[in-house]
């Protein structure tokens, strides 16, 4: 069994999983077997979030140990199988390796953070807007603004 944890910089619990720097992989003696960077961590959207899972998913990961997630993501993870455990934002590393840190297993999306962001806005969960086709658009408000000129 392995498990992913979200870290800050101090090797501390991060405060939210999407935006940790880094992510430890640990086997269940508490051993790091690898560091990933996630380099999606300032971008916003959840694409980077979608390749993080992904990444858990192809080395085995069954376990994400972090301090927030926001609902979409939460859902996503446990539609996905994982089990995710939340701890206190800055816990050391070590105390989550070492067993010691107090831990609640999320089961519900709802135990996420709601989204910040107007649904659709960032992406999450919605499908993007199809380009009009051409001959369905409204010629009128594709024209409006324009102004004639006289050719001398």
């Amino acid at each position: 069994m392995l498990k992913a944890i979200a870290i800050n910089a101090a090797d501390n619990v991060a405060g939210h999983f999407g935006k940790a720097p880094t992510f430890v992989i640990a086997n269940a003696q508490g051993e790091i077997i690898e560091r990933i960077t996630n380099t999606g961590s300032r971008a916003v959207g959840c694409k980077h979030k979608k390749m993080l899972q992904k990444q858990f998913s192809d080395r085995g990961v069954s376990e994400v140990v972090l301090g927030s997630i926001g609902q979409r993501s939460l859902a996503r993870m446990l539609n996905a199988g994982f089990t995710v455990r939340q701890v206190a934002a800055r816990t050391p590393l070590a105390d989550v390796l070492a067993g010691s840190a107090d831990m609640l297993t999320l089961t519900a999306a709802e135990q996420g953070r709601p989204c910040k962001r107007e649904k659709g806005e960032c992406g999450c969960g919605s499908k993007k807007k199809a380009a009009p086709k051409v001959g369905m658009m409204n010629m009128n408000a594709a024209l409006s603004g324009l102004t004639r000129f006289k050719l001398k």
